[in-house]
């Protein structure tokens, strides 16, 4: 399981710092990205087994990130999870996201370690 790559997308620099160190414990390698251009280069760079992608970011949000992969191939291989704080998004607007990108879980702020850690193990183990 430690070849297991998570990128987690955020960018809000104390989430992404907290995430990566409530996983600095697991069995997982972690890589951050604070804006969504981060995020393209690094999954032009490596595969990652799962995204956890912030949608609401400035500059280029989550949809614009998920648009890019999707056009580029980048994650096609990558479960992604959708991070938000947003209400904003219904069930509709996620079966439409799931449906378009590939997105297959969206996981609401905050959350707690152990809610996080079960939805990572629940896709990539």
């Amino acid at each position: 399981m430690a070849n297991k790559k998570i990128l987690i997308v955020d960018d809000n620099e104390d989430i992404t710092d907290m995430i990566q160190s409530m996983l600095e414990s697991s069995p997982y390698s972690c890589m951050t990205a604070n804006t969504g251009q981060q995020c393209l280069d690094l999954a032009k760079q490596q595969n990652f087994d799962l995204i956890l992608l912030d949608m609401a970011m400035p500059e280029m949000s989550g949809i614009d990130v998920l648009t890019k992969l999707k056009e580029n191939n980048l994650a096609q291989n990558s479960k992604i999870v959708l991070v938000t704080a947003s209400p904003m998004y219904t069930e509709m607007d996620l079966k439409k996201i799931r449906d378009d990108y590939g997105a297959i879980e969206r996981v609401k702020k905050p959350f707690t370690d152990t809610e996080l850690l079960a939805v990572i193990a629940k896709y990539i183990g």
